[in-house]
């Protein structure tokens, strides 16, 4: 099992994560708080008590972040044709309406749905609105982007009609602009007044060189010299040109600031609004950098931000596996898509698999032979049958233990070097308890070996015990933190009674919180139950 302190895991660089997620007026929940998420979260809670929701949140926020302009309408409003849509209806969700989708237990007047993502740096919340009556198409009200690392937000308020970039200075960058903003607005001031006395044109024509040189540092470093903690600019929408068909739809609004600078103010120049206007643009200019600089972090955080959802899927015991290319059987894609991964005997993914195989006693080996292209037959290969046996003739459980296996090594392969989160469902499904508690640590072999993030919907007992025995390993063995434990493996149980509960690890990795009655007592309620009959039965 891996250290957490093993400074050379793969793929341990440039890793970007989605950290937090939340949402209000969504499905079952009113308010779903903010959570952290861990390498491996597991969700666990009775049956209808939303941990599918959360699941559905993830894939939704996926979607729309990563929507693009598709047209643009010159004639008018140019929102009128790119104005982000917020859709329910995405892989492996189909809600459809927005009053389908609207929490049944929020007040009537409540008109607003809201998602909160983090992912690395930058915190996304978004904000839908409309009618909670079949056929109303919601719109989207606000947009928010913060780089909660270097303090810039953006606003995008389509209510109001207006875009809001602020930027917050810290201790540090207020004393930087002391010690350097100041000495250049004296340097500012001596060249003014050597341009007052000078008649040489080339020396003046050099002086006025300068001067902009200098004024351009300054409104970089802060507007006006004055020393606040946070400048703000507020934009009318209506500058937004965002005709980068194609791009984000989030880095172009981010962009559309830049846009904005340079478009020449109209009206009068002695009014106080062309002077603000002139002042705000002066200001975005001297931001250019960091604004572009942030709109393509968050570009290449969209585009290396990867999810996969394994759904709970059920197996068959069928020699062949046919017609895979068109079919929408999960186990028969998987095999499809792992076949034409090419993941030959000696590579990582496949020794991945056949470490797998014989933890989980199924086999030594597999291979995949294909018929006519699009039809399968999977060998699975042990000491007493070399040339391998067929899958189908193994039982259920080792069957949807291999197909997991298969999908795991075709995503390791095909994300190599990205950032991959798996949602996976309910993968406890017709494994005896002793698999169940095995899972946990593939789970956590994958997670740590191929840099793979897990969100976990589980009614396993065992799965989640077995996730306090791996804790109590790193505690003990490995000499790991409680903070690196709790950052790594996140446990939530969602309780009718109580809400959410992040369930956290001690320092002797039992559980700071309790399970609900009924829950994860049953099996040792139901030996009590048998004594108690037991001894009534003996009087």
């Amino acid at each position: 099992m891996s250290n957490f302190a093993n400074e050379n895991k793969i793929y341990e660089h440039n890793i970007i994560n989605m950290n937090k997620i939340g949402f209000k007026n969504f499905r079952k929940f009113q308010d779903f708080p903010t959570i952290d998420l861990g390498k491996i979260t597991i969700l666990v809670g009775g049956n209808n008590a939303g941990k599918s929701t959360l699941v559905k949140a993830i894939l939704l926020m996926r979607d729309f972040l990563k929507s693009r302009i598709e047209s643009v309408d010159r004639a008018g409003n140019v929102f009128k044709s790119v104005k982000p849509q917020f859709k329910f209806d995405a892989e492996h969700v189909n809600i459809g309406e927005f009053y389908r989708a609207f929490c049944r237990q929020s007040p009537s007047k409540e008109d607003t749905m809201v998602f909160t993502m983090k992912i690395d740096k930058f915190c996304f919340v978004v904000n839908i609105h409309g009618e909670r009556k079949p056929g109303v198409i919601p719109e989207v009200s606000m947009i928010a982007v913060s780089d909660e690392k270097d303090n810039i937000h953006f606003t995008f308020d389509f209510v109001k009609n207006q875009m809001i970039a602020r930027f917050v200075y810290d201790e540090e960058a207020l004393n930087s602009y002391e010690e350097e903003g100041y000495p250049i607005e004296l340097r500012i001031k001596e060249l003014h007044n050597a341009l007052s006395m000078s008649k040489n044109l080339n020396e003046i024509s050099n002086i006025k060189l300068q001067l902009e040189q200098l004024e351009k540092q300054v409104n970089s470093l802060k507007p006006d010299y004055n020393i606040t903690e946070e400048d703000s600019v507020t934009v009318s929408m209506s500058y937004f040109i965002g005709d980068n068909i194609g791009e984000y739809v989030i880095t172009e609004l981010i962009k559309g600031f830049v846009d904005y600078a340079y478009v020449g103010t109209l009206g009068d120049k002695r009014s106080k609004e062309y002077k603000e206007q002139e002042a705000n643009k002066n200001f975005l200019r001297g931001k250019e950098t960091e604004i572009k600089a942030v709109a393509k972090e968050i570009e290449d955080v969209l585009n290396r931000q990867k999810i996969e959802y394994i759904y709970a899927h059920s197996v068959s015991q069928t020699p062949i596996y046919a017609n895979c290319i068109e079919s929408s059987d999960y186990t028969n894609r998987t095999i499809h898509e792992f076949y034409n991964a090419r993941i030959n005997t000696g590579e990582e993914e496949f020794d991945f698999i056949e470490t797998w195989l014989k933890e989980f006693k199924i086999g030594n080996s597999l291979r995949v032979v294909s018929h006519s292209g699009d039809s399968y037959q999977v060998f699975i290969s042990d000491d007493e049958n070399p040339d391998g046996m067929d899958l189908a003739d193994k039982g259920m459980g080792s069957i949807q233990l291999t197909i997991l296996l298969l999908r795991l090594a075709t995503l390791i392969r095909k994300y190599k070097g990205q950032n991959l989160t798996v949602l996976l469902e309910e993968p406890e499904q017709n494994l005896h308890p002793a698999l169940q508690s095995k899972l946990a640590d593939l789970i956590f072999e994958v997670s740590q070996k191929f840099g793979v993030r897990f969100i976990i919907e589980t009614h396993s007992e065992y799965l989640v015990r077995h996730s306090q025995v791996i804790a109590a390993k790193q505690l003990y063995e490995e000499d790991a933190s409680l903070d690196d434990i709790n950052n790594t493996i996140k446990v939530y149980y969602i309780s009718q009674e109580r809400g959410v509960i992040d369930m956290l690890f001690l320092d002797n990795a039992k559980f700071k919180d309790f399970f609900d009655e009924g829950f994860f007592d049953q099996a040792a309620r139901e030996a009590l139950t048998i004594s108690r009959l037991e001894r009534v039965n003996r009087k």
